[in-house]
C-alpha cells in the first residue's frame, strides 16, 4: 500500500513519474528530494545528469559528472557528448576513444559511443576516419537506421566523394524520397561535384524544392506550426539560395537570404544564419566595391561577421543575440564598439596555433574550413573597406591558425594587404614563399595544386610594374598541366610572346598545346580545346609565312568537324587569301566548302567590272580588301600575313610576276604631330606608370569624402561672442556724457565763421538725374 511506502520510496516514485511524462524540470526537483534522503544515491545522480542534458544544461551536467561517486560509474557517452556540445571537440573524442577500449562496454553502449565519435571526427573534419566508423557501425553492429544512412551520405559529401554517392545510396538502398533529409545529402552531393556544369546545378536545386516540399510535409504531420516548420527548414532554404546565385539568379537568391536574416522569428540555428549572412554579402559583390556610395553597406557587413566572433576579454560584441541584431539591422549598423577594433583583440589573445573562438553555438556548430572562410571574407571587408591595419592583425592570426600556411587564400590575402600599403615586393615575397612548399610533400604542405592562384597573382603584379618577360616565365613555370594547357592561359602566354616579340616561342607553345590536347583527345572538352589551338597555330603560322605547316594544321582541324563553324570559317578564308598569293590553284578547293561557285547564270548577271572596282577601294571608298578602317565584311588577313604569304609564294599569281608593293595599298591616316603625353606618362606602362585616378572624380565636390562644408558666416560671428553681453571692453570715447566740454575758441571764433552754414554729409549721387523736389 501506498502508506506502507518509505519516504525514499516515494521520492523515487515521484521522480519515475516526472521521467515518464517527459517533465524535466520537475524531475531535477525530485532528484534532489532524493539526494536530501539518500545523500550520493548513485541513480539519482545519473537521473539528474540526463535531465541536466535535456535541458540543454550541459555545464551542469558536466559538473556532476566530475563527482566522486560518478567517477567510476561507466557514463563515458554522458562525458563525450557534454564536451561536444560545449564545443570541446578534441576532449569529447579522447574520452569516447577510452570508453570504448573498456572491455566491460556492451553492444549498445559501444554502437552509441561509436555513433558519436563518428560525428565528433565529421566535425574534425576527419571524414575519411568518419566513414571509416560508420562502416564499423554497419559491420559490426548491424546499424540500419535511415538516419545512419543520412549521415553516411553526408560525410561522403564533406569528404569530397560524392561523385561516389548514386553507387553508395543504391548500396544501402535508400532514395530522395525516402525523407527531405536524404534528398537535401544528394542535392549537397549534386553541388558538391558541379564545379561551373549548370545542368548539375538546375538537378540539384530540383532535389533541394524537392526536399523542402517533403519537409513540409513531415513536419506538419508532427503538428509542428508554420513558423517552427520553416525554422527547421532554414538549411535547406539556404542551401538553395546558394545555388540561385551559382546559377546567376542573385535576385531570388537576395530574397531568400533576407527572408532568413529579417525574418519574423531569429532562426534557432546559429550556424544556418551565420552562413546565410556570409552567401549573401558573398552574392553582391557590385557592393564590396571601395567608394562613398558603398561605404555604408561595407561596414554594416564587416559588423554582421564581426559579430559572429567571441570577443576577447567580454567587452561587447558576440553572443547570439547579438549576432541576431547585427544580421537583422539596416546598412547604418547598430552600435558598439569601433569596425575592425576586433581584429586587434583577436591578434593579442588568439593563442598560435587555434582559429578565434566564434559565439554561442557557432564555435561547435561549424567546421573548421567554414570558419576559416567567414575569417578570410571579415579580412577581405577590412580590406575593400579601407582598414588596411585591422586586415594585417587578421591575417597574422590566420597565418597562426591550424591549415593557415596550407591555405592559398590566405596568401592571397597577405599579398592584397601588402599592396594595399604599397609594398610590391612584399607581396611577391608571401606569394613565391607559399608557392615554393606547394607540393614539396612535407606534413601541412599544400598540394602543387594550390600554387595556381598565386602564381596567377604573381604574374599580375609583374604585368603591372611593366614586367612581361617576368610574368612569361611565372607562367611558363606552372607546373599543373590541365590549367597550363587552358585556353586563356594559352591566348595569354602567345600574347606576351608576341609583345617580346618572341615568335618562336609562342608557335612552340601552341604547338606543344595541340600535342598535348591530342593525346588527351578522350576527356570532355577536349575536342573544342584542340580545335581553338589549332585555329590560333593557323593564324600565327600564315603570319610567320609558313603556308604548308599553316596547311596541315587546318587538315588536322577539319578531321574535328570544326571547319564548319563561324570560327572555322574565318580561319579557313584566311588561309584561302594566303594560298590565292602563293598557291593559286589550291585556293579554289579551299573556297568550296564555304560556299558553292556561281553558276553561268548568276555571273551574267553581275557586273565585274564594279565588283573588282569595290573589292578593291573597299566599302569605304578609301580601304583596300586587306581590311581597312571602314571594312565590315567577315576576318580578313592582316596585312603582315599578306605579306609572309606573298614572300612564301614568289609573289605569282596566275603565272604572272606580282610584287607585293604592286598590291593595292591601304590609304594610311598621316599623323599631324607626334602625340604629347602629360608630365610622367609612360606609354609602356599599365595606366602609363601614373597612379590609379580618383574614382570619386566623377561625384559632386559636396559628395566626396574629403569634403569638408564651410561654416557660415553667421555661425562665425555667433562663436565670435564669448561670454555674457557687456563682459568685454568698451570704448569710452564714444560715450557723450564723458566728452570734454567745447573750447572757446570753437564757440567765440570769427563772425564769418559762426555765420557759416553746417557742413552736410557727403551723400552718394542718385541714380536718375535730379529726381524729384
Amino acid at each position: 500500500m501506498a502508506s506502507d511506502a518509505t519516504p525514499l520510496e516515494q521520492a523515487f516514485d515521484k521522480l519515475n513519474t516526472c521521467i515518464k511524462n517527459q517533465q524535466h524540470k520537475k524531475a531535477l526537483k525530485a532528484c534532489d528530494e532524493v539526494l536530501a534522503l539518500a545523500p550520493g544515491d548513485v541513480d539519482a545522480l545519473r537521473c539528474k545528469v540526463v535531465a541536466h542534458m535535456q535541458l540543454s544544461e550541459f555545464q551542469q551536467a558536466l559538473e556532476l559528472l566530475k563527482k566522486p561517486a560518478l567517477a567510476s560509474q561507466p557514463l563515458g557517452f554522458e562525458r563525450a557528448y557534454c564536451m561536444y556540445q560545449l564545443g570541446h571537440i578534441d576532449q569529447a573524442l579522447a574520452v569516447a576513444s577510452q570508453a570504448l577500449s573498456s572491455p566491460d562496454l556492451d553492444a549498445a553502449a559501444a554502437a552509441a559511443l561509436l555513433q558519436l565519435q563518428a560525428q565528433l571526427e565529421y566535425r574534425r573534419g576527419r571524414t575519411r576516419d568518419c566513414i571509416n566508423t560508420y562502416d564499423k557501425l554497419f559491420q559490426q553492429y548491424k546499424a540500419d537506421s535511415l538516419e545512419l544512412k543520412t549521415n553516411v551520405l553526408a560525410a561522403y559529401v564533406a569528404a569530397g566523394l560524392s561523385s561516389e554517392l548514386p553507387d553508395l545510396m543504391a548500396a544501402l538502398k535508400v532514395r530522395p524520397r525516402d525523407s527531405f533529409e536524404v534528398a537535401f545529402n544528394r542535392a549537397c552531393g549534386l553541388v558538391s561535384a558541379a564545379g561551373g556544369d549548370p545542368q548539375q546545378l538546375a538537378a540539384a536545386e530540383g532535389d533541394l524544392r524537392m526536399a523542402i516540399k517533403l519537409g513540409r510535409e513531415a513536419l506538419f504531420e508532427e503538428d509542428l506550426g508554420e513558423e517552427e516548420v520553416e525554422d527547421e527548414l532554414s538549411p535547406l532554404a539556404c542551401q538553395l539560395a546558394y545555388v540561385l546565385g551559382r546559377l546567376g539568379r542573385t535576385a531570388e537568391a537576395g530574397e531568400l537570404y533576407d527572408k532568413l536574416i529579417r525574418g519574423s522569428q531569429p532562426l534557432s540555428d546559429e550556424a544556418t544564419r551565420a552562413l546565410a549572412s556570409n552567401n549573401a554579402i558573398a552574392d553582391a559583390p557590385h557592393r564590396l566595391e571601395p567608394g562613398p556610395h558603398n561605404r555604408k553597406y561595407i561596414n554594416s557587413s564587416t559588423k554582421k561577421l564581426e559579430a559572429l566572433l567571441e570577443r576577447p576579454g567580454g567587452g561587447g560584441g558576440g553572443g547570439a543575440a547579438t549576432a541576431a541584431a547585427a544580421a537583422a539591422g539596416d546598412e547604418e549598423g547598430g552600435g558598439g564598439a569601433t569596425v575592425g577594433s576586433l581584429a586587434g583583440l583577436l591578434a593579442r589573445h588568439t593563442p598560435a596555433g587555434s582559429l578565434p573562438r566564434f559565439a554561442g553555438a557557432l564555435e561547435s556548430r561549424l567546421g573548421e574550413g567554414q570558419k576559416m572562410q567567414l575569417l578570410l571574407n571579415l579580412g577581405l571587408l577590412y580590406l575593400v573597406g579601407g582598414r588596411h591595419e585591422a586586415a594585417r592583425e587578421l591575417v597574422g592570426v590566420l597565418v597562426a591558425a591550424p591549415g593557415g600556411p596550407a591555405e592559398p587564400a590566405v596568401a592571397l590575402l597577405s599579398a592584397a594587404v601588402s599592396l594595399s600599403q604599397g609594398k610590391t615586393v612584399d607581396a611577391d615575397r608571401t606569394l613565391e614563399s607559399f608557392c615554393s612548399s606547394c607540393g614539396s610533400g612535407a606534413p601541412g604542405c599544400p598540394p602543387a595544386a594550390a600554387a595556381v592562384a598565386p602564381t596567377l597573382m604573381r604574374a599580375q603584379i609583374a604585368l603591372e610594374g611593366g614586367g612581361t618577360a617576368a610574368a612569361a616565365g611565372l607562367l611558363a613555370g606552372l607546373r599543373d598541366e590541365r590549367v597550363a594547357a587552358s585556353g586563356a592561359l594559352v591566348a595569354t602566354r602567345v600574347a606576351l610572346y608576341e609583345q617580346m616579340n618572341d615568335t618562336a616561342g609562342a608557335e612552340a607553345l601552341l604547338d606543344g598545346a595541340v600535342a598535348q590536347w591530342r593525346s588527351r583527345s578522350g576527356e570532355e572538352g577536349a575536342a573544342s580545346a584542340l580545335a581553338w589551338c589549332l585555329s590560333c597555330a593557323i593564324g600565327l603560322k600564315l603570319r610567320l609565312g609558313k603556308l604548308e605547316e599553316a596547311k596541315q594544321a587546318f587538315k588536322q582541324l577539319q578531321s574535328y568537324g570544326v571547319s564548319s563553324t563561324s570560327a572555322g570559317a574565318a580561319t579557313l578564308a584566311r588561309l584561302a587569301r594566303a594560298c590565292a598569293l602563293s598557291d593559286p590553284a589550291a585556293a579554289p578547293g579551299l573556297v568550296a566548302q564555304l560556299a558553292p561557285p556561281p553558276t553561268t547564270a548568276v555571273l551574267s548577271r553581275i557586273d565585274l567590272d564594279a565588283l573588282e572596282e569595290g573589292a578593291v577601294r573597299g566599302p569605304g571608298g578609301g580601304g583596300g580588301a586587306a581590311g581597312g578602317r571602314g571594312g565590315r565584311g567577315g576576318p580578313d588577313l592582316a596585312a603582315g600575313e599578306l605579306a609572309a604569304a606573298a614572300r612564301a609564294g614568289g609573289g605569282k599569281r596566275n603565272g604572272e610576276a606580282m610584287e607585293v608593293d604592286q598590291q593595292p595599298k591601304v590609304k594610311k591616316s598621316r599623323k599631324k604631330h607626334k602625340p604629347r603625353y602629360p608630365a610622367g606618362y609612360n606609354p609602356d606602362l599599365p595606366n602609363g606608370g601614373l597612379p590609379p585616378p580618383d574614382p570619386e572624380r566623377w561625384l559632386p565636390k559636396w559628395e566626396r569624402s574629403e569634403f569638408k562644408k564651410k561654416r557660415d558666416r553667421r555661425r562665425r560671428e555667433k562663436d565670435a561672442v564669448k561670454g555674457s553681453q557687456g563682459a568685454g571692453k568698451v570704448d569710452e570715447s564714444l560715450d557723450r556724457t564723458k566728452a570734454p566740454p567745447p573750447s572757446a575758441a570753437a564757440t567765440g571764433g570769427s563772425s564769418d565763421a559762426a555765420k557759416a552754414p553746417p557742413t552736410k554729409p557727403n551723400l552718394p549721387p542718385r541714380k536718375g538725374g535730379k529726381g524729384k523736389k
